[in-house]
């Protein structure tokens, strides 16, 4: 008889407690997902690659509190990250174990190290194995792309500078020439114990892993990440959405590499990613004729001038080969991968691309030998789908361009327009309108495209208006925007005959194949139109520009009309600060700098000349033209090292800021001081003044005695590291995650006798609030002599060559305005002069400020105010200063040579977008120069991918950028300031979103939903960016902000409310929730007490229309539809 249990609970079998559940818990890192579609931690991949039995004995190391564990190793499994791109398969044993052993065998024949047994390595020895391991997978003599090979060479090769490789023990063939961190840290503990815990073929998994996984090790705090192994993420390309997740099992099957698989997502790009380069539309050079007058149309280059005759079909087929390269099996935007060695663009430049059409041809002839020796002549067969009608197009548009006549219709459009003597000195008046420009690019358009190229009867008329409306959008833009093929190819109908293949019937039906090649082939002219026509149109007719107060918003000159602009400016730079070059300076064979370019800027009164030092210029490199480095690039050490001597502090820079930032820990020190001397409460005299052509003015002889002062090391160690972090939010829940990585790529001088520390550079940064970030160490350091960067230095400053034209410049004084090392050299300058000109200033009770060529004295001491003044209004030549009257102000009655300073009679003293109260030292925006700006000046509207995820970034990087410290310390400013100055931060942030909604298209504006939600979590943000702000080594007294969670939702919403309430039947969910938002009784509480913060500051700022936005969209009837 079976017996039964006493009771149910009693004998109950007791269940066995998964050890997977916590352990399958994947961690999460934004932007380690954009690089590699699995991210997991150390415990969970070694784990994937065990056995069942030792798979249980790893997951449960560390987690049974009665055995023995190894706590940094348990910490080292679980915080470690490894991203793989897929399910690594283990090589076939066979080939592992015949490599073992071949390693095994060169290391006992060289004698470098011990005897090794396979199946037994320790940690060391797998290390060892991995390196040797990818030098023997690398088929040429280069250096593998991994981590682990970095500082290590497969051949000796002279060193100049240092000693010459070594050997390394236990890496047959491999020699060192330079520190390997990474490779130090895997070779100790806690990475020494890994195998043991593994177990058996240990040195299979591990090894695996170091070669094809990239290892990510925590470093500091708030999820900061070093990685330590694999291919650096920085030469990655970041995953599309469709490759995010893991891998199929096809691509498993096919043993893909990493490059390989990103060269599989980039077979076929998406027209949302191919978006037009409109920077190759700005700051055209006009054309002269015989006479050195201005001509206009398309530039001689382009090829609808080149290949002229419109009765020769040969070059009616030539011409289709730029308009569909995919079709002839040439370079394109859809499928081509693009050489960043030839471009620093996304997208080539398609002007000239005769050779690779020879290229072409002469392939296409090998593979037809017996045609070329019987001789035969015919042309060669179009594709398919490119005869019939779109030869006939082709051919019609190449004749259509011979009749247009380019100036004629610029005349009518855009004629010049006469100024009225009071506005002549405007330079900005003299611009055509957008309107004007727009209406001249779409009768252009017109004129030379046949309406048959878009459709008949309603589809082509539908078409033709899409097509117009697509180029007015495009030229009023602003500078940082764009449009994707998508936006050109979305509203178009496929239905055009020359489209239709030829064998088709008119009533057949539309197959998925022959609406994806139509859908090509129209993708294929739209681009032409717009990249190879529309912006070489206006190149050849415009110079377009951003101005100096208005760097967002272009204005469009005529090319005619900005070369009668520029003839005085260029004039006069030309005497005054160049002079015509001689033989020697143009020595390219003993140069290291190349040759700078010069633009001018349009500002409301003249112009303003910009060196062009980013230029990355093309140079021939193994019988091709590739890009070569920057001048900037090329100074990166100098500025490096210049820095590590400001850091240093061997010569004092003075009052120099570096930022408008470091003004309040001046500020706040100044106030401290008057605080200890019982001074605070006096009353204060402020006087500012602005240095005349600061850059340009400097004495060069001057400025190389004390750069020879400061550079006084006789060598120095330049490290690069890298830096990598996520511009969209962290929270996959959240609009926006992960949206696009940002890299810097950092460099850091040091002394030579002394190496660098890369881990406590890392933990430097990270102090200074650094969160989800990833670094990555670079290369072996390089030694920089003083004699060589000295001479560099010299190069750039008393030989700075210009070209204008065709003719070269050198630069006779100041130092060029564009060089990365302009400013700091600037700040060393003028703080030489401080010592020498201005000590009086430093009196215990009086503070200078300087930024650049910004000077500001405030004291208690109104003589000091006066003599500062007077000191520099007379000049001080030795160092080029002048100053203008009409820039300088103060806040007391002063006169000098009998001419009045501009007295401020407001209490908040203007200084560098900021403004100081004269009676409390507290900090506030410059309101009334706000009160003058455009906000449409000032939002880049992204119209190509994702609108409403940008627009939730975009808003919460909006409010990041104005929550400064100095605006929002109670420390420092009163309560009342603080909410002044946050409820003047909410109104910006709202102007800028109200403008940002509206210049989207309809169909591309967010819901209500989604911008209530990017309001509510901006004042969560707003919140938390007030009350975490860490201390930093500039602080004088402690950061705080006693400004609540509801006061600063009440003044958000309040001054949404102010903003989208002009429109409130478009926002009428917003504003419904705004109000019960400020219904809740929370707010209703703080409503009394913030009142008076809105009614005495209101709402200072303004919306402004953009220039003619009440302009018609298209042109008349009789001149859109009048097509031949």
């Amino acid at each position: 008889m079976k017996r039964k249990r006493p009771s149910r609970t009693a004998q109950r079998a007791n269940k066995k407690q998964k050890l997977l559940a916590q352990s399958t818990e994947r961690p999460s890192h934004a932007l380690l997902e954009q690089y590699y579609p699995e991210v997991v931690t150390l415990r969970q991949y070694l784990a994937s690659r065990l056995p069942k039995k030792r798979r249980r004995i790893l997951q449960q190391y560390g987690r049974d509190a009665t055995a023995e564990k190894d706590s940094a190793l348990v910490g080292l499994l679980d915080t470690t990250l490894v991203g793989s791109f897929e399910h690594v398969q283990v090589d076939d044993s066979s080939f592992v174990d015949d490599d073992i052993s071949l390693f095994t065998q060169q290391i006992s024949e060289n004698g470098t190290a011990p005897s090794l047994t396979p199946g037994k390595f320790k940690q060391p020895e797998i290390v060892d194995y991995a390196i040797w391991k990818l030098f023997r997978k690398q088929a040429s003599n280069l250096r593998p792309q991994h981590l682990l090979c970095q500082n290590y060479q497969r051949y000796l090769s002279v060193n100049d500078s240092g000693p010459g490789p070594e050997i390394v023990p236990g890496i047959p063939g491999v020699y060192s020439n330079g520190p390997h961190e990474n490779v130090d840290t895997l070779k100790n503990h806690p990475w020494t114990a890994v195998p043991d815990v593994l177990g058996r073929g240990a040195e299979r998994a591990v090894a695996d892993m170091l070669m094809e996984c990239g290892l990510f090790a925590p470093i500091g705090a708030a999820n900061n990440f070093v990685q330590i192994s694999g291919v650096p993420m920085s030469d990655l390309a970041a995953l599309t959405m469709k490759s995010k997740g893991p891998a199929s099992g096809s691509e498993i099957q096919q043993g893909l590499l990493p490059l390989e698989l990103r060269q599989q997502q980039l077979s076929k790009r998406k027209l949302t990613e191919i978006r037009f380069l409109r920077h190759r539309m700005l700051y055209a050079q006009p054309m002269l004729n015989a006479k050195g007058y201005a001509c206009f149309g398309l530039h001689q280059t382009h090829a609808f001038n080149r290949f002229s005759d419109v009765q020769d079909r040969s070059q009616t087929h030539h011409l289709m080969k730029y308009i569909f390269p995919l079709q002839f099996g040439l370079h394109n935007v859809l499928t081509s991968d693009v050489d960043h060695k030839e471009t620093a663009y996304a997208f080539k430049d398609y002007t000239i691309r005769e050779k690779e059409i020879a290229r072409l041809d002469s392939a296409r002839r090998q593979k037809r030998p017996a045609a070329n020796e019987i001789g035969e002549t015919r042309l060669p067969a179009l594709p398919k789908r490119l005869r019939g009608a779109a030869e006939v197009l082709v051919a019609r548009i190449r004749k259509r361009h011979t009749k247009c006549s380019y100036s004629a219709l610029l005349e009518h459009y855009c004629p010049r327009h006469d100024i009225p003597a009071q506005d002549d000195h405007n330079s900005l008046n003299r611009a055509c309108s957008l309107a004007e420009v727009s209406s001249f690019c779409r009768a252009v358009v017109i004129r030379v495209f046949p309406k048959d190229l878009w459709g008949t009867d309603e589809a082509g008329q539908s078409n033709a208006k899409v097509l117009l409306s697509n180029v007015d959008n495009f030229v009023r833009l602003r500078r940082y925007e764009t449009l994707s093929l998508h936006d050109l190819v979305q509203k178009m109908l496929l239905n055009a005959d020359w489209l239709q293949p030829q064998s088709q019937d008119q009533g057949a039906r539309l197959s998925a194949s022959d609406f994806a090649k139509r859908k090509e082939l129209m993708s294929e002219m739209l681009y032409y139109i717009f990249d190879s026509f529309l912006i070489p149109l206006i190149r050849g007719h415009f110079h377009v520009t951003e101005s100096n107060g208005q760097r967002n918003q272009l204005f469009y000159f005529r090319q005619d009309v900005w070369k009668e602009l520029c003839e005085p400016a260029m004039d006069s730079l030309k005497v005054n600060m160049l002079e015509p070059c001689k033989n020697g300076y143009a020595s390219t064979s003993t140069r290291q700098l190349g040759v700078s370019h010069v633009r001018l800027v349009p500002k409301e009164s003249g112009m303003r000349p910009i060196i062009n030092l980013r230029r990355r210029v093309q140079k021939m490199q193994h019988g091709r033209m590739v890009l070569g480095r920057s001048i900037n690039s090329l100074l990166t050490p100098t500025f490096s090292i210049l820095n590590y001597e400001k850091a240093r502090g061997h010569h004092s820079l003075g009052s120099a800021l570096f930022s408008v930032d470091d003004i309040f820990p001046r500020l706040q020190k100044y106030r401290q001081s008057l605080r200890d001397q019982g001074l605070l409460g006096e009353t204060l005299y402020f006087a500012k003044v602005d240095v005349q052509g600061c850059f340009d003015s400097i004495p060069q002889d001057r400025l190389m005695e004390l750069a020879r002062l400061i550079i006084n090391d006789n060598d120095y160690q330049i490290s690069r590291y890298s830096r990598a972090k996520l511009l969209g939010a962290h929270n996959k829940e959240t609009p926006g995650f992960g949206t696009k990585p940002s890299w810097k790529f950092l460099t850091k001088a040091g002394p030579a006798d002394r190496s660098f520390d890369f881990r406590d550079e890392v933990k430097d940064d990270i102090t200074e609030g650094r969160r989800r970030a990833v670094y990555i160490n670079g290369l072996a350091p390089k030694r920089e002599s003083r004699q060589a960067i000295i001479a560099l230095l010299q190069e750039h400053v008393q030989s700075n060559l210009i070209q204008i034209g065709k003719r070269l410049y050198r630069q006779k004084k100041g130092i060029p305005q564009g060089s990365i090392i302009s400013s700091l050299l600037c700040s060393y300058f003028y703080a030489d002069m401080e010592r020498e000109v201005l000590g009086f200033v430093d009196d215990g009770k009086s503070i200078l400020l300087r930024l650049i060529d910004d000077f500001l004295v405030i004291s208690i001491d109104r003589k000091v105010a006066e003599q500062f003044m007077h000191t520099m209004h007379a000049g001080v030549a030795d160092y080029g200063v002048h100053v203008r009257l009409d820039k300088s102000r103060a806040n007391f009655d002063l006169e000098i040579n009998g001419s009045a300073i501009p007295k401020t009679t407001a209490i908040e003293f203007p200084y560098c977008g900021n403004a100081i109260d004269t009676r409390t030292l507290d900090l506030t925006k410059d309101r009334e120069r706000r009160k003058k700006t455009n906000i449409a000046d000032s939002v880049a509207v992204e119209y190509t991918k994702l609108p409403g995820q940008t627009f939730y970034r975009k808003l919460l990087n909006a409010l990041k950028l104005q929550m400064r410290a100095m605006l929002l310390s109670t420390s420092y400013n009163s309560p009342f300031t603080v909410l002044s100055n946050l409820y003047h931060i909410f109104v910006e942030v709202a102007q800028k979103s109200y403008y940002y909604i509206r210049s989207l298209p309809q169909n591309k504006q967010p819901p209500g939903k989604l911008t209530i939600r990017a309001i509510d979590d901006m004042v969560k943000l707003a919140c938390v960016l007030m009350k975490h702000r860490r201390r930093t080594s500039k602080d004088v007294i402690p950061y705080e902000c006693c400004v609540t969670g509801a006061q600063a939702r009440w003044l958000a919403c309040t001054s949404f409310i102010r903003v989208f309430g002009r429109r409130q039947t478009k926002h009428q969910m917003l504003l419904a929730w705004l109000k019960v938002q400020l219904g809740s009784p929370a707010l209703q509480a703080q409503a009394h007490s913030l009142q008076p913060v809105v009614v005495k500051y209101g709402s200072v700022w303004r919306l402004v229309c953009p220039r003619d936005e009440t302009s018609v969209l298209v042109a008349s009837s009789t001149e859109q539809w009048n097509w031949m």
